[in-house]
Formats: C-alpha cells, sequence, structure tokens
C-alpha cells in the first residue's frame, strides 16, 4: 500500500439522527483521512454527487444489505469522478467513473466496484447519476414490467418531477398514455406540464381528490407510487379493472411515518396487480435502458430536469430539500476544486 496523493479530504459526515424529515443541520462537513492506496484501486476525485432517497433509510436501520451509519460517519453515496491516481492498469488516471465514494471530495475505491462513465455526446455525465443510472432504471423498469402501459390508458404517477417519476411519466406518453401527474406544489405542476403530463394534480390541498377524479374519468391503469399514505389511498380507490401497481418508493416511511398499508379490498375490487420495485433485481435491463434512453435524450424526446446545488457543504441542505419534496428533478451536488 502506497500513500495517497492527498491525505484528507472535505467530506460530510451524520451530525444526528434526524427525527423525520432531515434538517441540514443533521449534517456536518469535516475533513475525513484519505485511505493510502492499494493494489487493485484508485483514488477518485468526486465531480459530482448523486443524493438519492434511500440514502434516508441508512439513517435508521438500514435499507437491503447497506449498514445503518451514525453520528460521526461520513455518508454513503454514489458520484461521478475522475481518478487521479491509480493502481490499476484497466483504470488510468484520467478515467471518468461512477462509483460509491460517500459525500467526499476524493475517495480510495476498489477498481472492480468503480465503472467507467459513458454518455452519448452532448450529454452531461452527470446524467449517469440520474435518468442513465439507478433511478432512471427504475424508471424503465417500472414502467416496462409493471406498468405496461398501452395507447389511451390513463396512467398516474406520484412524485411526477423526481428523478425516476420524471422519465417514468415521459416513457408512459411515448406508449400512447394519458399521464396524470401527482406533484407536491404549484411549481412543480408547471414543471410537470413542461414534462409532457396531461394534467398535474396537487396533493393535500382541499379537493385534490376531487381533482383527481376529474383528471381521470375512466379510472387509472396504471399507478407508480412514491407518494404518502393519503395519496396511496387516494388513488387505490379510482383503480380501473385490471389495474397494474408499481410501488416503487415509500418517502414518508423513510422519514419515520407509521409502516405503509394498502387497501385490500380497492385491489381486490379492481382485480388489481401490484408490484414491489427493487431496482437491483432489473439488473438485466442495464444495457436496454441506457441504450433506449440515451437515444430518446439526444433526440431531445425526453429531458432530465436536475435540481443542482453548489459545493459540498450544501449537502446537508440539497438532502433536506429532497426528503421534505423540493426538489425539481433530479438531486446533485456539483463539486469544485481548486487547483493544486
Amino acid at each position: 500500500m502506497t500513500v495517497s496523493l492527498i491525505e484528507s479530504t472535505a467530506a460530510v459526515a451524520v451530525a444526528a439522527i434526524p427525527s423525520g424529515i432531515p434538517a441540514a443541520e443533521d449534517f456536518r462537513l469535516v475533513e475525513a483521512p484519505v485511505a493510502g492506496l492499494g493494489d487493485g484501486e484508485v483514488l477518485v476525485r468526486t465531480e459530482v454527487l448523486s443524493l438519492d432517497p434511500y440514502l434516508r433509510s441508512l439513517l435508521t436501520a438500514g435499507h437491503l444489505d447497506d449498514p445503518p451509519v451514525g453520528p460521526g460517519d461520513v455518508m454513503p453515496g454514489r458520484s461521478v469522478g475522475v481518478v487521479i491516481e491509480s493502481r490499476s492498469p484497466g483504470l488510468p488516471v484520467g478515467t471518468r467513473v461512477l462509483a460509491e465514494t460517500g459525500w467526499r471530495a476524493h475517495a480510495v475505491v476498489a477498481a472492480d466496484q468503480a465503472r467507467p462513465v459513458s454518455v452519448p455526446d452532448g450529454v452531461s455525465s452527470s446524467a449517469a447519476l440520474g435518468v442513465l443510472g439507478m433511478p432512471g432504471l427504475t424508471a424503465y423498469a417500472a414502467v416496462e414490467r409493471h406498468l405496461r402501459p398501452r395507447p389511451g390508458e390513463t396512467v398516474v404517477i406520484s412524485s411526477a418531477t423526481g428523478g425516476v417519476g420524471a422519465l417514468a411519466g415521459q416513457l408512459c406518453k411515448l406508449a400512447g398514455a394519458r399521464t396524470v401527474a401527482i406533484v407536491g406544489s404549484d411549481d412543480k405542476a408547471e414543471l410537470a406540464l413542461e414534462l409532457g403530463y396531461e394534467v398535474a394534480v396537487v396533493r393535500g390541498r382541499d379537493g385534490w381528490l376531487d381533482a383527481l377524479r376529474a383528471a381521470c374519468p375512466d379510472r387509472i391503469d396504471g399507478y407508480l407510487h412514491m407518494g404518502d399514505q393519503e395519496t396511496l389511498d387516494g388513488v387505490v380507490e379510482q383503480l380501473a379493472i385490471g389495474a397494474r401497481v408499481s410501488l416503487t418508493g415509500l418517502i414518508d416511511q423513510s422519514n419515520g411515518a407509521a409502516p405503509t398499508r394498502i387497501r385490500a379490498g380497492a385491489l381486490m375490487a379492481a382485480r388489481a396487480t401490484t408490484y414491489g420495485m427493487v431496482v437491483y433485481d432489473h439488473a438485466d435491463l442495464g444495457a436496454e435502458h441506457v441504450e433506449r434512453v440515451g437515444r430518446l435524450l439526444v433526440e431531445g424526446t425526453v429531458t432530465a430536469p436536475e435540481d443542482r446545488y453548489d459545493g459540498l457543504e450544501q449537502a446537508g441542505t440539497a438532502f433536506a430539500h429532497l426528503m421534505s419534496g423540493r426538489n425539481r428533478g433530479k438531486v446533485v451536488v456539483t463539486l469544485t476544486h481548486t487547483p493544486s
């Protein structure tokens, strides 16, 4: 093992376990050590950090096979970065990679856990974290394998302008479906219409369920759920016969709400099929997803809104905005490095 080019780096650590929705104060900027470089490892300089809702569950019980994190721990997370030192012939210096760096400006990672980034000409490398990355594959798999929209059907997407919802809605529209967005604000309703949704309904307001019924006169054939309990209850009571439901995210449960429940009677009455989305089950769609969505991006047929924050010190604020539903599109943090 050799000493790395740098011995310490800026990082964001957990200051306190959030109670409910995270706050910026639950995180703090620290100086973290950088490990020495061993055989088969690379030192990555982070360019763009991805913030994703699943990270909230790491602040409590953990997520799938990922262990929980606690006060003093650097937050996990993936990023696009550049290899600045390498002990792996397969990833020379200068290679742009996607890797699990955590919320750090620099990180040593195993070369076999870093994937070279390849995006179409004219597409930002940050797309590898969003529309061409895990959120994009989540949307693509939910549409292709769960919702299976047909021309003329009505598909409802909650959290409709986020990293997953924005792409899912556009893919359903391309399949010929009527797309209805459920969003949290007038600002997001405007963005939803820009993305091509036929109607946008602002949840939680007086009369919002009546607005949803009016938007879906023939009831709801497909529903992608990433909202709260109230939204799930309202939608499943309006399902059409043979509806398909994709349970893709439980944002309120992640923030400490009671376990989400689904109305079995409504599902039975609709003869609905309900799917649980775990994106890792759909890795076999990865190449197809990147090829098709990448082509649609280049053609301008789909767009990929991003909510960008500048500077690692903004990561806590950005994550708080994401988990409270104040983001517009995929949330990323860009890092600017001072030349040495």
